[in-house]
């Protein structure tokens, strides 16, 4: 085999792993979180608890919206050779994933006003709602003007927002194991759920557009 064929069935071995990894940690964090959207309080976050009972639609608005997103997203970006083969189905699952973004983020916006941590977290989640709804309106608006690499690479930004549902879990976890005191954590991965993704997310796009992926 030839230096030239091992490079991209590597990058391809790549894509796939983190594919499977993304894939996992999205229904991970579904089957984590489900139990919000039967409005129960015991559920709740418990620092929230009082918020999310004043607020349940908008706490089971964000949550299903979200949910539903971060389940569909992966399928969105398997290989073109899959997704050219069932188009419609693709178009189908496209329209209720944007459609999930948009209630989404629209109740996740509502909902920051209300965030625990104080104004920090309050304007950390509200940038993330109005990322998240922009780039979801951006990825409709390309693919209703047909141009398709555009539409992909807001898709993968909008995504890179849509996954922070789970970096804000992984990035709590980390900060208790590391002793940080919950509050302070909570007030930094307000911020660091989604920046350092949407970051991610644009090294990604740049690799799409100069042609090396």
């Amino acid at each position: 085999m030839t230096t030239q064929t091992k490079r991209p069935l590597n990058k391809t071995i790549v894509k796939s792993i983190g594919w499977i990894i993304m894939t996992l940690l999205a229904i991970l964090l579904f089957i984590m979180v489900a139990p919000y959207l039967t409005g129960n309080p015991a559920f709740f976050f418990e620092e929230q608890r009082v918020v999310y009972i004043a607020h349940t639609t908008g706490i089971v608005v964000h949550v299903g919206g979200a949910m539903l997103a971060i389940l569909i997203g992966p399928f969105q970006f398997l290989p073109k050779s899959i997704t050219r083969r069932y188009l419609n189905l693709h178009r189908w699952m496209g329209r209720i994933y944007l459609m999930a973004v948009f209630v989404g983020s629209i109740a996740g916006l509502y909902m920051a006003t209300f965030a625990y941590g104080g104004f920090s977290t309050r304007v950390g989640f509200a940038l993330l709602a109005i990322s998240w709804f922009v780039s979801g309106f951006m990825a409709y608006k390309r693919i209703r003007a047909r141009e398709i690499q555009p539409h992909r690479q807001w898709m993968i930004r909008n995504y890179a927002l849509t996954f922070a549902g789970v970096t804000l879990r992984l990035w709590v976890i980390m900060m208790s194991v590391a002793g940080i005191e919950f509050l302070d954590a909570y007030r930094t991965v307000a911020w660091l759920c989604w920046v350092p993704n949407l970051i991610f997310a644009e090294w990604i796009v740049n690799r799409i557009r100069s042609g090396s992926k």
